[in-house]
């Protein structure tokens, strides 16, 4: 997968050539951003009688460029390289200009897709996240959770009931949080926030802590806590009663809740 972006990071690199020692003369893009063996195929190593593992220093005598002589496509090749100076300063590579200085935090943003952002970024990745909450909290607003009917969807399981054993079928709208015992837990987790409200579908949860759950008020932050607390320590609970066979009450969850908070 890294090696696929080869192309992509190709973009931004700079090639600026100095004594010639390090750059090869055919493979490296040294040449305005292209490697002459793009250009001009492997047919002009043949013509002019250089080795394939020859470096651009080869071609420059007395800090000027010395090309052999050659059929068209190497004398086309001299005049284009006239442009770029000769000095006796070491190749050098640069990122996006010449001079910047590279970081994986400019290879990131210069490589990475870029998406508007999401109403719920900031109930997520605050700076007082959690982190094990805010990712488990991320990958549900997310709808990455394999819940049971994905998972009958692609033969992993054979029922669809759900862990909390209401019996109906495990989605995640269902298990954040219409069914009975999630129900249970985030009404009071709610109450230890000083919120009385009835309880949202999973959709209008997360469209009312994005709008009341905003900003760095104390009480902000703590909703967003106990919001990601909750998701967190159910979809564990959820998988500590599928893979362990335990089964915590709902009032443990709440004080393992309240314990993280």
């Amino acid at each position: 997968q890294i090696l696929c972006l080869r192309p992509l990071v190709k973009e931004h690199l700079i090639y600026k050539c100095g004594n010639g020692e390090h750059f090869s003369l055919w493979f490296d893009p040294w040449l305005h951003g292209d490697s002459v063996h793009a250009l001009y195929g492997h047919m002009v190593m043949f013509e002019a009688g250089l080795s394939k593992h020859a470096r651009v220093k080869e071609v420059i005598r007395d800090g000027e460029w010395c090309w052999p002589q050659a059929p068209c496509d190497v004398v086309e090749l001299q005049q284009r390289v006239r442009s770029i100076p000769i000095s006796t300063a070491p190749d050098s590579i640069h990122w996006d200009k010449v001079g910047e200085v590279f970081s994986t935090a400019s290879a990131f943003h210069g490589i990475r897709q870029r998406f508007l952002s999401v109403d719920w970024h900031d109930i997520v990745w605050h700076s007082r996240r959690i982190p094990k909450h805010a990712f488990s909290l991320w990958l549900a607003l997310r709808g990455a959770h394999r819940t049971k009917d994905k998972l009958l969807a692609i033969g992993v399981v054979h029922s669809t009931d759900c862990a909390f054993l209401c019996g109906e079928t495990e989605t995640l709208q269902h298990l954040f949080f219409q069914c009975p015992f999630s129900s249970m837990v985030w009404r009071e987790v709610l109450l230890m926030c000083n919120i009385v409200r009835p309880l949202l579908s999973w959709a209008d949860e997360v469209l009312w802590m994005s709008t009341h759950a905003r900003g760095s008020a104390f009480h902000h932050t703590m909703r967003r806590l106990a919001f990601a607390a909750t998701v967190y320590h159910l979809w564990i609970e959820r998988n500590r009663r599928c893979f362990k066979n335990v089964f915590l009450p709902y009032q443990e969850i709440i004080r393992l809740v309240k314990q993280d908070v």
